[in-house]
């Protein structure tokens, strides 16, 4: 987005770029300083510009580890992420207009309408008068599950986002991941980069691990129209027959969701709300592991890892920890109605993403205290109209104010993406500059 508005010398604009986190450009995923931690797209296909689609590759070719290698070669390859970091670093560094671009290290704690926009709240006191507040936070860690009773009282988990923390994990330690998704993946790659000796457990609600990416591939043949005429479990039903199809062709089932992967949002839109919510419920962890891929070679190794049996996946739900130097885990298997047990030194919270914005504290509860959002379809994500503009709490669009990303996946399900968030980076920043220019 900064990039975007600071881009144009012909149309100057004063930005102010307010980030919490110690360096600008990394957000969650790119702030790991971890080579094991890898992109889960090929290099080829993560340019964050849509008009430059070989933009990142163009990027690594200027730093000295990879200015030998053939453009093709590093275009196939799963980059790590902190070298992602250095490529929007740069993007923004690159930019016209560096002069107009205030870089604010800190937290922004509210938003208040006032005559002429809106007045941003810091952390530090200071008061920031702003014409266009764009809400660009990206990810926030899904908070721990309510336990039974009174079960989750002092119960202190490691984020595995908070990847110091992770690499700090005694080698010898018994660990308990609670998820099985991207984020259990990072804190198993962590784990194994140290050597680590202990017995690693992870327990999710169905015990499904993402999936690895084939070689690439032509997407498949898919009749789309046909796909968004049905209902939820037609489109299930003809998505399996799609896969086993290609797969008895000799070709990857991967092609059928590559086939899919342009026309995501489509797909969710063109569900009525009882359509939505039987796949949030039924479908949803299936969709994840088969959309979210993994790099093969971080397959290999969660293969490894499962078959000397230091890796241990549990389907179920978590009722309890139980205190101590020790703790205990009291847990439900899946689809059974006995009580199992087992013991951990460390427990890590790897549940993703929070998807809700109501609850709690911070900048996203305050606006929905004023009114200046709502939560989005099934409460998940914020309500919005046109380009992310918020729906405020009486159903209107929030004039002047705008978000993208994660706080978009309510109405479009497919917002968390390169392919999306380049593309609405470009559009709202369009937004932005059509709307300080209407307003004179």
């Amino acid at each position: 987005m900064a990039a975007h508005l600071v881009g144009d010398d012909a149309s100057p604009l004063h930005v102010a770029l307010v980030e919490s986190r110690p360096a600008m450009a990394e957000g969650v995923a790119y702030s790991t300083r971890h080579g094991e931690h890898l992109l889960n797209v090929r290099a080829a296909g993560m340019s964050a510009l849509d008009d430059s689609p070989g933009d990142f590759v163009r990027f690594l070719r200027t730093l000295p580890e990879y200015a030998a290698e053939d453009p093709a070669a590093i275009g196939a390859r799963f980059m790590p992420r902190r070298d992602y970091a250095r490529y929007l670093g740069d993007l923004l560094d690159s930019r016209p207009g560096q002069a107009r671009l205030r870089r604010i290290a800190g937290a922004a704690e509210d938003v208040v309408p006032v005559a002429g926009g809106f007045e941003v709240e810091l952390a530090s006191g200071e008061r920031l008068h702003a014409r266009a507040v764009v809400l660009a936070i990206g990810n926030r860690p899904a908070r721990l599950p309510r336990l039974e009773g009174d079960a989750d009282a002092g119960v202190a988990a490691i984020e595995a986002w908070d990847y110091p923390a992770v690499a700090a994990i005694a080698p010898d330690a018994d660990v308990c991941i609670l998820g099985a998704g991207l984020s259990m993946v990072d804190v198993v790659l962590t784990l194994r980069a140290n050597g680590h000796r202990g017995r690693i457990t992870s327990l999710s609600r169905r015990g499904l691990l993402p999936l690895p990416h084939a070689a690439p591939a032509p997407p498949a043949d898919v009749d789309l129209a046909g796909l968004l005429a049905m209902d939820l479990a037609a489109r299930v039903r003809a998505m399996r027959a799609l896969a086993a199809r290609e797969q008895a062709q000799g070709r990857p089932w991967q092609a059928v969701l590559d086939a899919l992967r342009p026309h995501v949002q489509a797909l969710w839109t063109s569900l009525d709300d009882a359509g939505q919510r039987r796949f949030l419920r039924h479908v949803v962890r299936h969709w994840d592991v088969h959309r979210h891929r993994i790099a093969p070679e971080i397959a290999r190794q969660l293969d490894e890892a499962t078959a000397s049996g230091q890796l241990e996946r549990l389907a179920g739900r978590l009722l309890a920890v139980g205190p101590g130097p020790r703790m205990t885990i009291v847990w439900r298997p899946r689809g059974g109605a006995d009580v199992a047990r087992f013991e951990a030194d460390v427990l890590v919270n790897a549940l993703g993403m929070d998807q809700r914005i109501e609850g709690g504290a911070g900048l996203l509860a305050r606006l929905c205290t004023r009114g200046l959002l709502r939560p989005g379809p099934h409460r998940i994500g914020a309500a919005t109209a046109g380009e992310g503009v918020p729906l405020g709490a009486d159903g209107r669009p929030v004039v002047g104010l705008w978000t993208l990303g994660a706080l978009r996946v309510g109405d479009l399900w497919e917002s968390i993406a390169m392919p999306e968030l380049r593309g609405q980076a470009q559009r709202v920043a369009a937004a932005v500059r059509a709307h300080l220019d209407a307003a004179g």
